[in-house]
Parts: C-alpha cells; sequence; structure tokens
C-alpha cells in the first residue's frame, strides 16, 4: 500500500504543480497523530484481545527502569497526542483551570489534520439559524443502522447533545482568527436512497490562503495563552498505574525517558492503526485487501491503543477504517495489490461496470459500499466511464460530503473544489494515461481493457435508462443517471481505495473513561478520537458528513472538561 499525501489548499493557494510536490504531512481526512505504549498494568491474556490471528501485535508492556528518566513532571491532565481530539482535550482542560501539559509524538509542524476538513454536528447555532437543524434521534438512528447495531447508542446520544456545543465554540475561536467554520446546507427537494442530513460544517478553504496547519496553531496558540504546555517529539511509552487507576505514563525523549505525574487523569488521542501493518492484518484483513493507497497520518501505528490494553482496558471486537473509492490503477491493472493514485472524481455516481463490460450495483450509495461489493468482481476490479459532459454531470448529481466538487445550497464551499480537480488529477491521470480518452464506447473499451460488445450493449441499456429517468435496474435516483453520447468519451479502472484511518479502538463509557472487558471504568484513563472505540463497525457513514471528525472534536472538547474536574 502506498503512502502519500497531496494539499488540495496549495492549489488554492497557487500553482497545481506546488500541489502535486506536497507529500508526507497527513493533510486529507478527519484524524490525527498517534504515539504510545504503556507500564505498569499487566498484558491482557489473548482471550480479551480481539484477533483473527495471534496477538503478536500486542506484544508486551516495555518496563522502564528509574535510572532511565531523566525528567519528572507534575500537572492534574496530561493529553496525548496532538491531533484533532487531542488539541480540543487540551485546551478544554486549561479553559477548566487544570495545569495541562499536551505531549506530541513528532515535531511542532504536526497536529490537526482532521480539524481542517468537515465536522458533524446536531443543534449547532448555524443549524438553527439555517431552519437547517437534523433531528438528533434521526441521525443517531443511521450511525447505529451503519454499525449493524454494533455502535453504542448512549455514545451516539452523548455526541449530540454536546456536539453543538464544540462546533460553536470552535467556529467562534476562528472567527477571532479571521476563519470561518460554516454549516454545509444542501439541497433536499430530490429524493435519495440513502438518507443524508446536513450535519457537516467546513472551514472555508479560501480563508487560509493554503496555510497548512493554520487551524491547529490557532488552537494551540489558545491553549498556551491559558497556561497550556506543550511538550514535542515525546512519544508515549506506557501508562503508569497505581493500583486500578492510572496516574500517568513514561515518554521516550531525547536522552531517555520523561515521566509525567497526572493528577487529574491521562488523556489518550493518539489516533488509530492504520500505519500498523501486522494490527491491519490481524484485525482488517479485508480493509487490506481492499486498499491500494494509504493516505494515513503519520504516527498511525496503534501505541495508544496498546498502551491502554496493556493498563487492562477492553478493546472493540469489531472493527472499521474510513476507506474511499477513489484509488484509480493503469488500464493494464488489476487487484488491490498495485499502487493506486488518487482520483477524487471516483466517488461520483457515473456508470461502473465490471470487467466483463456489465453493470454490477447502484453506483449512488456510501463510498466504501461499491469496494465492499468489488470483492464479488474478477480482481476487485471495476471501471467507471464518462461522456463530453461529465462536469454538467457532476453539478447536477449534487453529492454530498467531500466527494462534492461545487458550493453547497448556501454558498459554503465544497471541501474539494472542481478547479482543483480539473487543474491537477484530470490533466496529469490523461497525460499518463491512467484517464483514457476515445472518440467511440468501442475505442474506450479497447483503452479500458473490456469487451467491445459488452460494454457498447451496456452504454446503451444505460441511455436507456436515463433516457427514462428511471433505473430499472438497480434502482438509482433519476437525476444521478447519466447518459453517454457525446464524445470525447472516457473512463478509469477503479480497484480498491484511499485509506485514511482506523475507527475502532479502546471501549470507553459516556464519561470517555476506558473500560475493562468487565465494563469497569479505569480510573483516571479517558480515551478520545480514533483511538476511541464503540461508534463504528465494517464502514464509515460518509454521508454523514464529518462524522469522524465531529465524534474527535466533541469528545475530545468533552474528555478535556471531565479530567479537569475529576475528584472534585
Amino acid at each position: 500500500m502506498k503512502q502519500k499525501q497531496i494539499s488540495r489548499r496549495a492549489f488554492l493557494k497557487g500553482t497545481a504543480a506546488g500541489a502535486l510536490g506536497m507529500a508526507a504531512a497527513g493533510l486529507l481526512g478527519g484524524c490525527a497523530n498517534d504515539n504510545s505504549n504503556a507500564a505498569t498494568a499487566a498484558t491482557p491474556t489473548p482471550t480479551d484481545i480481539p484477533q483473527n490471528s495471534a496477538a503478536d501485535w500486542l506484544g508486551s508492556a516495555p518496563v522502564i527502569d528509574e535510572s532511565q528518566i531523566v525528567a519528572t513532571y507534575d500537572c492534574d491532565v496530561v493529553v496525548i497526542g496532538a491531533g484533532t481530539a487531542g488539541l480540543f482535550a487540551a485546551c478544554a482542560a486549561a479553559e477548566e483551570g487544570a495545569s495541562t501539559i499536551l505531549v506530541e509524538k513528532f515535531g511542532e509542524e504536526y497536529g490537526g489534520s482532521g480539524i481542517r476538513d468537515t465536522l458533524a454536528a446536531v443543534n449547532s447555532r448555524q443549524q438553527i439559524e439555517n431552519n437547517d437543524n437534523p433531528d438528533p434521534f434521526d441521525v443517531m438512528t443511521e450511525m447505529y443502522r451503519q454499525s449493524n447495531g454494533y455502535g453504542d447508542q448512549r455514545l451516539f446520544k452523548v455526541w449530540a447533545e454536546h456536539s453543538g456545543e464544540a462546533i460553536d465554540w470552535y467556529g467562534d475561536l476562528l472567527e477571532k482568527n479571521g476563519l470561518r467554520l460554516r454549516h454545509e446546507v444542501d439541497d433536499h427537494s430530490k429524493a435519495v436512497r440513502y438518507p443524508i442530513y446536513d450535519v457537516g460544517h467546513s472551514l472555508q478553504m479560501s480563508d487560509t490562503q493554503g496555510a497548512e496547519g493554520v487551524t491547529a496553531k490557532i488552537l494551540k496558540d489558545y491553549g498556551q495563552s491559558l497556561g497550556l504546555t506543550i511538550h514535542y517529539n515525546t512519544a508515549l511509552t506506557s501508562l503508569i498505574k497505581d493500583g486500578e487507576q492510572v496516574v500517568g505514563l513514561f515518554a521516550a525523549v531525547e536522552g531517555g525517558y520523561a515521566r509525567y505525574n497526572a493528577a487529574k487523569g491521562v488523556i489518550v488521542c493518539t489516533g488509530g492503526y492504520s500505519l500498523n501493518k501486522d494490527m491491519l492484518q490481524a484485525l482488517q484483513p479485508e480493509t487490506v485487501k481492499m486498499t491500494n493507497i494509504n493516505y494515513s497520518y503519520p504516527g498511525s501505528t496503534g501505541d495508544g491503543i496498546k498502551a491502554c490494553l496493556w493498563a487492562g482496558a477492553a478493546m472493540d471486537e469489531t472493527h472499521a477504517g474510513m476507506l474511499f473509492d477513489r484509488g484509480a490503477v493503469k488500464p493494464d491493472q488489476t487487484g488491490c495489490d498495485e499502487q493506486g493514485v488518487l482520483f477524487w472524481m471516483g466517488s461520483q455516481p457515473f456508470l461502473k461496470v465490471d470487467l466483463n463490460g456489465q453493470r454490477f450495483t447502484n453506483e449512488s450509495g456510501c463510498y466504501d459500499h461499491i469496494l465492499h461489493d468489488a470483492y464479488n468482481l474478477p480482481g476487485m476490479t471495476y471501471a467507471m466511464l464518462w461522456d463530453a459532459n461529465y462536469i454538467q454531470d457532476m453539478e447536477r448529481f449534487d453529492t454530498h460530503g467531500c466527494s462534492r466538487m461545487f458550493p453547497h445550497a448556501n454558498g459554503a464551499e465544497s471541501v474539494w473544489p472542481l478547479e482543483f480537480n480539473e487543474a491537477v488529477f484530470m490533466s496529469q491521470y490523461r497525460e499518463q494515461g491512467i484517464v483514457v480518452s476515445a472518440d467511440t464506447i468501442e475505442e474506450l473499451a479497447d483503452k479500458l481493457g473490456l469487451p467491445r460488445e459488452a460494454l457498447k450493449a451496456t452504454v446503451e441499456r444505460y441511455n436507456e435508462l436515463a433516457d427514462k429517468q428511471q433505473d430499472e435496474d438497480f434502482g438509482k435516483e433519476p437525476f444521478r443517471l447519466s447518459a453517454l453520447r457525446q464524445a470525447p468519451f472516457e473512463g478509469v479502472r477503479m480497484s480498491g481505495g484511499y485509506f485514511i484511518c482506523t475507527l475502532d479502538g479502546i471501549k470507553i463509557d459516556t464519561h470517555m473513561n476506558a473500560l475493562t472487558p468487565q465494563g469497569t471504568p479505569i480510573e483516571g484513563l479517558y480515551v478520545a478520537g480514533d483511538c476511541s472505540g464503540g461508534y463504528f463497525d465494517g464502514s464509515y457513514p460518509n454521508l454523514l458528513a464529518g462524522c469522524a471528525a465531529g465524534r474527535s472534536v466533541t469528545f475530545g472538547r468533552l474528555a478535556g472538561k471531565l479530567a479537569a474536574h475529576r475528584g472534585m
């Protein structure tokens, strides 16, 4: 799996070439950084660890000798990980008057990637003002349905009760710094097969002038103005327990280890394990098979999850990853073992066919569903086709969330603008032969390695359905049908998706406390963000735009408040 990143804001700032040159900083999606391990807790037995193979990925808790400690710090709250959840947790704890230290595995340039994208909430001021505030129970029901019932409705309720406040607080902070967080309002006049709710709130990218990390810096500066201390290049090694409660941690620093004593609590916000091959293979082998490009954030190696497990916590026994249908391959490539390229248009509901040239699905739905469906196809590979009218088609498709390339109905900017797609992706992929063009459907079939007559028959049938404005074969919404009649005809092979993060983690209660396998809260140990569990299963409900990052900011902020007041 390939790991690389491209920033869309670099395009907004200037040239497309600048965007293509940017790599390595985790610039897309809704997650955060990682760092961790743990200390004095006994290692759980294999029966306590969710697994599809041996629990070799867990290993044993490291032992830190007092002679290795080069520094000791005392405070009320320690937050681990300066990513999305961690920044919100640290600011909240500092706001509540707790002496707080934020430790970050990497340098000052890392942190907060997810807060640059869409954040989900209900009952925000903007939603109420826009008269477009989804019923919390409708949203909770959809989250519960998409988690196959494994999602904890109590956690969904906590999110619904606190997300609006978190978004209002963040929006106010951004506004003081000259930025805007806008509620994304879409047109609901057309019937859709998959329910959508306008929960998304996104940073208006034109305001940032292309500056990377601007929102993370705003949060860090705000926290530091309240007395927050930030320690960079400090990697969690182990959690420290006194009896059954967590009282601190050891962290690797230059020259040895630092000991952090936390009087009120430790908040683990270290992200998931999408860069830990052993954990992925053991816990999500199906995700590995569906991935051909890995956009994970640096540090997403599951260290925080392992630290909590060593400290006696329990982990989700079902798993989920954020995987989008945007992994393109060359026309002669098949299967997810190939090195893919990010093709943002892949989520658009154009005609999609298998390698036999036959349509196989309703192309309009959740991003990862078509990847699951591709398990049934030869080589897990399919092709997506469009004609010269594709831009007008995409505008009519009126997609929701980050696949959208046009402004929302209320003028809120799209997360990924059409101009960036055209100037960067379409131009370079046409030149590289990843996107192929043809004057006829037969020629297009040849260039994509598909049977001529079969593809021609499929296109004729699809055009017939588009003319009828009724999908008699798979039930796609009429306004998302698009005829292929105007040359040039174009297409691309898709095989697997681009993987952003894992979404399963340590089981928590409604107070953000980590839970033991018996369901008992571990005093002093809080978990938030992508390393926390009880929320997703098998899929990411992307039509609830910003669902993951919205959880991170809401639960991070709540964990900071609760930890600051522990024992009071």
